[in-house]
């Protein structure tokens, strides 16, 4: 019982530290433009930048990996009202990531917002996207029938961004969208999805034929696009591949990928986006 215990601690704690070294290490030497240098930049400036975005992104990585057997919980019902004219928002996962991984994000939206914020829960990782899209259209669906919205706002968190274009580029949920935000999605793909064997992570890599129909599809003019992005972004390498073809831009430093979920300087920005 020992041992066991032992290593259910050890293999979150040591696994998270070997996918966030190696993952930089790429991000910085390998694939050009990763932790790229501000005007402004100093020697000390930049160690302590990085030193501190290699940590928080360990301990980000560590709270996903702990989370992943927790993602079949269902989502707590909605307590917040949803007053008339006003949108709900719907948060969607990345890859292994779940709805508890998100409840940072999800608190302090509905705080600052003060709409009904729900994170979806995700069925299944290793199918293909329009599967998954499919299985979070149906729950959005439900959703927005419990609180009678007629309209949702999505924001998507990396593999959730590709998932949140696709709703609403490929007219599944014609009229019902607003705004999508997406965080650190690989909209040109990632080098890094190679090493992926499920389907899901085939068609995130870079020149793959779900992303190459999607980019090169016509935006939907009535649901306005935004994208955040971090040039020390550790898994969609390189960084620029984050970088949304549709609507604005905005590029975060010191921020790697699973961190930028974390952020308040991400929180405050996705929160003034919607209000806009």
């Amino acid at each position: 019982m020992g041992t066991l215990l032992l290593v259910i601690v050890l293999v979150p704690l040591i696994g998270s530290a070997i996918v966030v070294g190696v993952t930089f290490l790429l991000a910085w030497w390998v694939f050009p433009g990763g932790g790229s240098r501000g005007p402004h930049d100093t020697l000390a400036s930049r160690v302590i930048g990085l030193v501190l975005v290699v940590l928080a992104e360990y301990l980000a990585t560590l709270w996903v990996a702990v989370l992943i057997p927790f993602r079949f919980m269902q989502p707590a019902p909605t307590r917040r009202r949803l007053y008339p004219d006003r949108v709900p928002v719907v948060l969607l996962p990345g890859y292994l990531e779940n709805r508890l991984t998100l409840w940072l994000l999800k608190f302090r939206l509905e705080r600052i917002l003060g709409v009904p914020v729900r994170a979806l829960k995700p069925l299944r990782y290793f199918t293909g996207l329009e599967t998954l899209a499919l299985d979070y259209r149906r729950q959005i669906e439900a959703w927005m029938r419990e609180l009678g919205a007629g309209e949702v706002d999505i924001v998507g968190h990396s593999m959730g961004g590709l998932l949140a274009r696709y709703l609403a580029e490929s007219g599944q949920m014609a009229g019902n969208i607003r705004t999508v935000i997406t965080i650190a999605a690989p909209h040109l793909g990632s080098a890094l999805a190679v090493f992926g064997l499920s389907r899901s992570m085939r068609q995130m890599r870079r020149g793959s034929a779900f992303l190459e129909k999607l980019n090169s599809g016509t935006a939907p003019g009535a649901v306005r696009m935004v994208g955040i992005s971090s040039t020390h972004d550790n898994l969609v390498l390189p960084w620029n591949c984050a970088l949304s073809p549709r609507g604005d831009n905005f590029i975060i430093r010191y921020r790697g990928h699973l961190t930028l979920i974390m952020s308040r300087e991400v929180v405050k920005l996705v929160a003034r986006e919607l209000r806009g």
